[in-house]
């Protein structure tokens, strides 16, 4: 049985479905995707093993839950195109920007959440927003809530707060990296081999977290 299908199977998409099927919580044998680039679907599903589906609509009405993984100006068409099969059914959004008030549109007797999760999902280090429209049944947040905890960890958030929510964990990112690139660079000016800087940043990076996260009664202040 088909537990879950990926309308796109980019980068993210092949990141939540490692997860799933990495954590147990939903092998790719259970698993169903489509995608535009056909050639790719089929080596990867050759070689994880989930189910490739022919089209979009096939796809919609292969499991109870859909995440719609296509690019943001792809979600009216690919939703056009498998509507038919989509009522009734829980539709997970991840398309950045598209609203559940665009999605309930084009999605008309479907179950919204709308989800944002954030490029450290493809370490399974990733931190995901969750909302919902006002539709959706007992337990469709906490069936969405399993699936992304998968690759990290999941917050609910209205949706009026999603833009002060990405400016933090989806753009937060960027500030990151910016910032290990310039201790890199740094390092390497000062002698270190690259490589070596490269390797010392990114380990002090993770582990400054890691203690940040093990010292809740310390301030940021007071461990700096």
């Amino acid at each position: 049985m088909i537990e879950v299908a990926f309308l796109g199977y980019g980068r993210m998409a092949q990141a939540i479905s490692a997860g799933l099927d990495n954590s147990g919580k939903i092998p790719y044998a259970r698993q169903a995707a489509s995608d535009l680039m056909a050639g790719n679907l089929a080596k990867l599903s050759e070689s994880r093993g989930f189910k490739a589906a022919s089209s979009n609509l096939e796809l919609a009405g292969l499991a109870p839950s859909i995440i719609v993984a296509v690019k943001p100006h792809q979600v009216r068409e690919a939703l056009k195109e498998a509507a038919s099969e989509l009522a009734g059914r829980l539709v997970i959004s991840i398309a950045a920007g598209v609203t559940l008030r665009t999605l309930g549109t084009f999605l008309p007797g479907s179950r919204v959440i709308r989800v944002i999760p954030n490029l450290p999902a493809l370490a399974g280090q990733g931190v995901t927003l969750m909302c919902s429209a006002g539709d959706v049944e007992a337990g469709d947040l906490e069936t969405a809530k399993n699936i992304f905890e998968a690759v990290g960890s999941v917050y609910e958030l209205p949706e009026s707060r999603f833009d002060e929510g990405m400016a933090v964990s989806g753009s937060g990112p960027a500030f990151f990296f910016l910032f290990m690139e310039a201790m890199i660079r740094g390092a390497a000016r000062l002698g270190l081999p690259w490589d070596l800087a490269r390797e010392l940043v990114v380990k002090t990076c993770h582990g400054s977290a890691a203690a940040a996260a093990a010292s809740p009664g310390l301030s940021l202040a007071e461990l700096r």
